[in-house]
């Protein structure tokens, strides 16, 4: 007679059998992960938000949306952002409106909008400091694309308040918060921004906001940017 498995030898057959088929099927998905094209969408907003106020919204939304698709959000100066967005480098930027929307063919939708405030340094002030404290100290700005928008959001302001805006510029972030730091002026932030908590900064709140928008340009909007267009109306920010 032939040869024939014994039952330990039959059940190690089977076994084989079903280890060798996973393994194949594994192979085969991993080789699908491998060269399958995962679409990107470059999203910028400015580098000075805390990505802990709107980042995971975004993402939670992005995922929702656009589940093939993988969202990848860059921090830059707005004039970096704008640069991109007209070039084509990004697909969308989130951002303070800073100036109007007069960028040929850009077109934006409001998101929600974010409270301002002024930073100054804790040391520099009494615990009653007040706006009128603030604003004689004089308000620093350090880019150029935002003094315009920034600028006129201080007039405002303090003409509310029938006070004088004093305003200088600083050739960067870095210098501004450096006098910030030592009392040499005070800035103009809003509630997603990083910087509120650092350099031993207070945080003196005003009752005016900003909108925050998503802007893009319209000749290059995709059918999956545009799934993420409308399903950014629906993000829950303070959720």
């Amino acid at each position: 007679g032939g040869l024939m498995l014994t039952p330990a030898g039959a059940r190690f057959r089977d076994f084989s059998q079903t280890l060798r088929r996973d393994y194949d099927a594994l192979l085969k998905e991993l080789f699908r992960i491998k060269t399958q094209r995962m679409d990107t969408v470059r999203l910028g907003c400015p580098e000075t938000w805390n990505p802990a106020f709107f980042a995971r919204p975004l993402e939670d939304c992005f995922a929702s949306a656009l589940p093939d698709y993988r969202l990848l959000l860059e921090a830059h100066k707005l004039s970096e952002l704008l640069q991109g967005l007209q070039s084509g480098a990004m697909d969308a930027v989130i951002s303070h409106e800073f100036y109007p929307p007069a960028i040929t063919g850009m077109r934006s939708t409001v998101l929600t909008q974010t409270g301002t405030g002024i930073v100054y340094a804790k040391e520099a002030f009494p615990e009653s400091v007040t706006f009128e404290a603030l604003a004689e100290a004089g308000f620093l700005l350090y880019d150029r694309d935002i003094e315009r928008r920034f600028g006129a959001v201080i007039q405002e302001i303090c003409r509310q308040r029938g006070v004088a805006a004093h305003i200088s510029g600083r050739p960067s972030l870095i210098r501004a918060l450096f006098d910030v730091s030592r009392g040499g002026g005070v800035m103009l932030f809003t509630r997603w921004d990083s910087m509120i908590d650092n350099y031993g900064c207070g945080f003196f709140p005003l009752d005016f906001t900003l909108p925050v928008r998503l802007m893009y340009m319209s000749a290059r909007v995709t059918p999956a940017l545009r799934r993420f267009i409308q399903a950014s109306q629906t993000i829950r920010w303070d959720a």
